[in-house]
Order: structure tokens, then C-alpha cells, then sequence
């Protein structure tokens, strides 16, 4: 239970379904609540849906200079949330418009597969694209990958992220994930005074696995609070980005703590793990996520999730073929390190509806 009510009317059990609408319009995505879950257990797969092989395994070289068209990889920390899903999505639709060929999509199946990410990223690199993306699953991995691709003097770009690493990146594409944490938590701030009449309370983090990403999500949280003296974080823990670990731990929380107000998710999926357990101790508490996923939306309309940080991985994703395709014109276009910041907007039941109109709107363009 959050701090909105249900509505039950017809008229808005209409908008839900136009919502609804709207979201299957702009995402289409075919992944189902198990996947975002419990994560893909099913081989990788490249953007036309073909099964890959064990990423150990040995592979051709791609051909890319006799048709002249690119070949562009994009290698993603898991498919377990419905963001790593829709960022591939988005650049394989660019990747297409502009007369490449189909996108190379990996990742590990889970997300704290950090050998698996680095063995798939090996064989990439063994099939030589003409450049690849990475959202590397913690810094070690990452610093890895990048290491690899320089030896084999293959172009990397570094995605879902801003913060600098070790090695030679030719950019940085994703929104500013501590500037977001700060966005989330002046949010948590204003609705703790709507709810206790001052800026005072409980709060809770569900941070995802160790790493920049929620370093800098979780950072930019705690920043944003750190002028309120009454606004307690009583608690922080490990939620590995998956909805159900979310649910569980936020269980326990209520347990330890009854009168907790907030629940602050690194990722929607913790967050609309944490709304489920609240719903389920019929206890009022607020609950935020980063990312901006479909279903969060429709959570977010439907009063279960207070609110989610959308970061649109399609724009993300179609992003990246954009810069990829402005360095191979002219390098001097994307200097060395170059850090390119998108779109990042706090949504709540009042915007959820506009919101999902701008992002349809947006993606026809």
C-alpha cells in the first residue's frame, strides 16, 4: 500500500488501459514480469533473435569491409530488467535506419556474472566489430573489457554511465545517475513533509549490486538529504537489482522498522519489490525507483509505485548508434573521453500520463 489510493471507477480503469496503450506503443517490448524478475536464462541472443553460443567459444571474424556497413556490438550487464532489454532495442532500431548491420547483443544472465561478462565481451572482441558499447557490471569487469578492446584497437564506448574509468573510452553515453539519486531523494523530501508536515522520517536504500552504478545512485541520494537533519536513513542493503530480493528485504525492514516511510530503490525493479511488501503489511510507505521501465509506469499510474526516475534506455540506445556514427565520419567529432548526458525526468501519478504521451511522441519523430 503506498501513500495513493486505488481508484476503482470506470474512468479510470479507461485511462489505465490508455496508458497501457501508450506504454505497449512506445516500449513493445516482449519480455514478461518472470524475465524482469528471476532474470533470462536462455543463451544470449543478437538483435534478429538468433541464439548465440557459449561465449567461450571460439568465432569467425566479422566481414564488415566488403559490404561496407557496420557491425556494432552492445554488451549489457544481464537481461534481467526490462531496461537492459529496451536500451538493445532502441540501438538496433538506429543501427538499421542508418544501413548497418544487425547489432551484436550479449550479456550474462545474471547481473552479478562478472567472469561470464568478461568471457562474452572476449569473444566479441575475437569477431572484431567496428566498435563496441559496454554497461560493464561492476568497475573490474568493465576495466577489463575496455583493456581487451584497446589490444585489439577496436573502438569502445562506455553506456548507462558518465563516471571515467581506466583505459582509452572513446565516449560516455547515459544520464548522470548521481544527479539523479539527488532528483529522487528531493522527491522522498517533499513528499516526507507532505505525509509528516515537516521534512522528517524513515528512509531505507536498496542499493544494487557494488559498483559506479550505485555508488553514484545511492550518492547522489544520500547528498540530496543530507540538509534534512530529520530524515533519517535507518537502513541500506544489497538488493542485486532483482524485484524479488527487493520484496524480501523490505519484509524484513518492516519487521525491524514499523514505522518506516520510504523505500529507495537503485532500480524500479527493488522499488516495485519494496511497494509489493508494503502492500502486502497493508503499510503506508513511499516507495521510488530509477529507470522509468514500462511496468514501473504503470505502477506509478495504478498508485502501487509513488514514483520512478524515467532515463529512457531507447533514446539511450539510439544515443549510442548516433555517436558511434559521428565518430566513424570523423573522429575529431568525438574527442577522446567525450561524456554525453541524456534525458532524465522524475514521474509521478500527476505526469505519468503526459509523460507517457512526450515519450511516444518523441519516439515517432
Amino acid at each position: 500500500m503506498t501513500l495513493f489510493s486505488r481508484r476503482s471507477s470506470a474512468g479510470a480503469s479507461f485511462g489505465l488501459a490508455l496508458l497501457a496503450g501508450l506504454l505497449g506503443l512506445l516500449v513493445l517490448t516482449g519480455c514478461d514480469s518472470k524475465t524482469e524478475d528471476k532474470g533470462a536464462e536462455a543463451p544470449p541472443k543478437t538483435a534478429e533473435g538468433d541464439a548465440k553460443s557459449n561465449p567461450k567459444s571460439s568465432a569467425p571474424e566479422l566481414n564488415t569491409t566488403s559490404t561496407g556497413k557496420k557491425t556494432v556490438a552492445i554488451i549489457s550487464p544481464a537481461k534481467t530488467s526490462e531496461f537492459h532489454n529496451e536500451l538493445p532495442k532502441g540501438a538496433a532500431e538506429e543501427a538499421k535506419a542508418v544501413g548497418w548491420n544487425p547489432i551484436i547483443d550479449q550479456a550474462p544472465s545474471k547481473e552479478d556474472d562478472y567472469a561470464g561478462q568478461v568471457a562474452l565481451a572476449q569473444n566479441i572482441v575475437q569477431q572484431h566489430p567496428d566498435a563496441i558499447s559496454v554497461c560493464g557490471i561492476n568497475p573490474q569487469a568493465l576495466n577489463t573489457i575496455i583493456k581487451k578492446a584497446n589490444e585489439a584497437k577496436i573502438p569502445i564506448f562506455v553506456h548507462n554511465q558518465i563516471t571515467k574509468t581506466e583505459g582509452d573510452v572513446v565516449a560516455y553515453i547515459g544520464y548522470d545517475e548521481r544527479e539523479g539519486g539527488k532528483l529522487c531523494g528531493q522527491q522522498i523530501a517533499e513528499l516526507l513533509k507532505q505525509k509528516n508536515s515537516d521534512y522528517k522520517g524513515k528512509v531505507a536504500i536498496l542499493d544494487g549490486e557494488p559498483g559506479d552504478h550505485t555508488n553514484e545512485r545511492a550518492g547522489g541520494f544520500k547528498d540530496a538529504l543530507k540538509k534534512y537533519p530529520n530524515i533519517q536513513i535507518v537502513a541500506e542493503q544489497n538488493g542485486k537489482w532483482d524485484r524479488a530480493e527487493g520484496n524480501k528485504i523490505t519484509k524484513d525492514w518492516l519487521q525491524k522498522y514499523p514505522d518506516l516511510d520510504v523505500v529507495f530503490g537503485c532500480s524500479d525493479a527493488m522499488a516495485q519489490g519494496a511497494s509489493k511488501a508494503g502492500a502486502d503489511a497493508q503499510h503506508k510507505l513511499i516507495t521510488i525507483g530509477i529507470d522509468g521501465n514500462s511496468t514501473a509506469l504503470l505502477d506509478v499510474d495504478a498508485g502501487k509505485l509513488t514514483a520512478t526516475l524515467a532515463v529512457q534506455p531507447r533514446a539511450i540506445g539510439k544515443k549510442i548508434i548516433d555517436t558511434m556514427q559521428d565518430y566513424f565520419a570523423d573522429p575529431s567529432k568525438v574527442p577522446a573521453g567525450t561524456v554525453i548526458k541524456t534525458d532524465m525526468k522524475i514521474v509521478t501519478k500527476e505526469n505519468v500520463r503526459d509523460f507517457a504521451n512526450e515519450s511516444k511522441k518523441g519516439n515517432d519523430q
